[in-house]
């Protein structure tokens, strides 16, 4: 005899995805809590992650730039010396710049392609109004009737979650792109003043 607590598994099995959100119109399961949870976290640990690297890239950089600009008549002295200087300066300038691209608030981008993707596709208010930051010109009126209609619909709670999900995702690509870009360019440059060095003193 099947046990009734393996019914609903098997019923929720035969009706298919597409039949109803987690085939139910009550509160999500809380796997689907548990995820959003654990999606948010990631998100906001890979933001920190991005601006730790990104924040040592820029003193690393910085401080190379500064001190070959500085010393360089004493580096020109050395053997090969004024070319290593150039090339360092110049790996760790582009380097420099890309990690600052990567680290900086890109609110004015990323509020440009919210409204592109998703406020062009889903102009209702209650439908995009999970990002902080671009509801601000609504009337208090309106900022309230939407929220009214968010709390009141499952639907538009995970959809505005998973929209906003979708731009962020595509955000930190592109700011991962950078830095990866400048560690590459920092890397290049370091190896290139190591291998110069070394052919000079042969």
């Amino acid at each position: 005899m099947t046990s009734p607590i393996n019914e609903p598994a098997i019923e929720e099995q035969d009706q298919g995805i597409d039949q109803e959100l987690f085939w139910t119109k009550k509160e999500p399961r809380k796997s689907l809590s548990t995820f959003f949870r654990n999606q948010n976290k990631l998100m906001v640990n890979m933001l920190n992650m991005m601006d730790r690297k990104a924040s040592m890239m820029i003193r690393i950089n910085s401080t190379l730039v500064s001190g070959i600009v500085v010393f360089f008549e004493h580096i020109s002295q050395i053997k090969g010396g004024k070319v290593i200087g150039i090339v360092v300066v110049v790996f760790s300038f582009i380097s420099l710049v890309s990690a600052v691209f990567a680290a900086r608030p890109p609110i004015t981008k990323f509020s440009k392609d919210f409204r592109k993707k998703i406020g062009a596709k889903y102009p209702r208010i209650s439908k995009n109004i999970f990002m902080v930051g671009l509801t601000s010109n609504l009337k208090l009126e309106e900022y309230e009737d939407s929220y009214n209609e968010l709390v009141n619909s499952q639907e538009l709670q995970i959809g505005n979650q998973i929209r906003t999900h979708y731009v962020f995702e595509s955000e930190l690509k592109k700011g991962f792109k950078m830095l990866e870009f400048s560690y590459n360019a920092f890397l290049v440059g370091f190896v290139l003043a190591v291998v110069i060095f070394l052919f000079n003193q042969i």
